[in-house]
């Protein structure tokens, strides 16, 4: 079993609304202290979000979860993604390219619903809920 898991924006938005099965495996995640972000969801996040309420869980969980940082050798593994999808005309959105990068480099699955997308890159280990 993997220590740390990387989240995509869309479980964590199901985690702030109480949707599960996203929002059980979240917290559960959480209080194993194995999720971390991605300052790519965090910017989603922060980018997605209106009202005090929302914006004060998201304050409360970037302050306890640990946030890693697109780097220069991020920046090249989403590279890298971006050209063989692009060869086979599977683009998807650059920031999930870049959310990508970070998972690849530092060899940890992301968990996320947005399967069709992330499932296009095959270096990514996806965990499912």
């Amino acid at each position: 079993m993997d220590k740390i898991i990387i989240a995509d924006t869309d479980v964590i938005i199901d985690f702030f609304s109480g949707i599960d099965p996203a929002a059980s495996a979240i917290e559960q995640l959480i209080e194993q202290d194995r999720l971390a972000l991605t300052s790519i969801t965090v910017f989603e996040l922060y980018a997605g979000i209106t009202g005090k309420k929302r914006i004060k869980q998201l304050d409360d969980l970037t302050t306890i979860l640990p946030v890693f940082p697109l780097e220069a050798q991020h920046s090249l593994t989403a590279a890298e993604i971006y050209n063989e999808l692009k060869k086979t005309g599977d683009l998807i959105g650059n920031q999930d390219i870049l959310i990508a990068g970070i998972c690849i480099t530092h060899d940890i699955p992301i968990v996320t619903r947005n399967t069709s997308h992330f499932s296009r890159i095959s270096r990514l280990r996806i965990f499912t809920i």
